[in-house]
């Protein structure tokens, strides 16, 4: 009996620990007003980052969009805005729709100035391997596509490669690992920069993120520490900058970096390794 005792309780304590941490939350909320003949929909984001969101019906009958569908606008950090307004086409016949709306992380409008130079997010005299670079095969393919992995080992400093407003933070969660589950459960940050792009660092760890929201930063700040929560098969730093596409899609930007030892501009390249000046 006490061998069995003792077997339920280390069950229960592997469930306590993988329901510990908690559910993702839809960061974009919809509210719909009926007048009559149609329907406004109203979009909501509760994150200070901008939200790129995408409706399209699902079935439609005598009604069209305004603007039409598939309909993609951006909703700003914390603010509600008319997506659509759906009206009925011919008023003496029946009419009827449904949607789905779907979202990106990012400003649709953005586009990145390529003159920019990142700087390494460590500290200055240390040195780091590359991972993952670039159209890596494990996970940087179509929106990632020019994501960066630095191998920082877990509670590395981290410090922001450019300067810009902290769009959101997540520091919630404390598990990682490659499976499909961890993908929406990471700790992060997102940095908007002046040309509207998102600078996002994934995989801090728990409780390890050391901005706010709306704070202003500047490049080689203290921005959090490293770790492998989420989407992740060890401790590193993942790097990207990106703008939307639309609710589907976004886009990712090949960015350059200034590293120690050469006085250009530098992309930065799988399996190699970079001090920072």
């Amino acid at each position: 009996m006490f061998v069995r005792a003792r077997i339920w309780l280390l069950v229960a304590l592997l469930l306590l620990g993988m329901a510990s941490d908690p559910d993702p939350v839809d960061p974009i909320t919809f509210r719909q007003v009926d007048r009559g003949n149609g329907t406004d929909i109203y979009m909501f984001n509760r994150l200070g980052c901008d939200m790129t969101v995408t409706l399209e019906f699902t079935q439609q009958l005598n009604v069209e969009g305004n603007p039409p569908f598939p309909c993609t606008k951006t909703v700003p950090g914390h603010q509600e805005i008319l997506m659509s307004r759906v009206y009925q086409v011919n008023t003496n016949d029946a009419w009827r729709f449904r949607y789905m709306y779907y979202w990106n992380y990012g400003n649709h409008e953005a586009r990145h100035d390529d003159s920019v130079i990142y700087s390494l997010p460590y500290a200055a005299g240390t040195t780091q391997r590359i991972i993952q670079g670039f159209h890596g095969a494990f996970s940087h393919t179509g929106d990632d596509e020019y994501a960066i992995d630095f191998g920082l080992q877990s509670n590395t400093p981290v410090l922001a490669a450019r300067e810009g407003v902290v769009a959101s933070v997540e520091e919630r969660y404390s598990k990682g690992g490659a499976q499909s589950y961890f993908r929406n459960r990471v700790n992060c940050v997102r940095i908007r920069h002046s040309d509207n792009t998102i600078g996002e660092y994934d995989h801090f760890v728990y409780d390890g993120v050391t901005v706010e929201e709306g704070q202003r930063v500047n490049r080689g700040d203290l921005i959090g520490y490293s770790g492998s929560t989420g989407f992740s098969s060890g401790p590193h730093l993942h790097f990207c900058v990106y703008s939307a596409d639309d609710g589907h899609h976004r886009h990712s930007y090949p960015i350059r970096f200034q590293v120690a030892g050469s006085s250009n501009p530098v992309e930065l390249v799988q399996g190699s390794s970079y001090t920072a000046p």
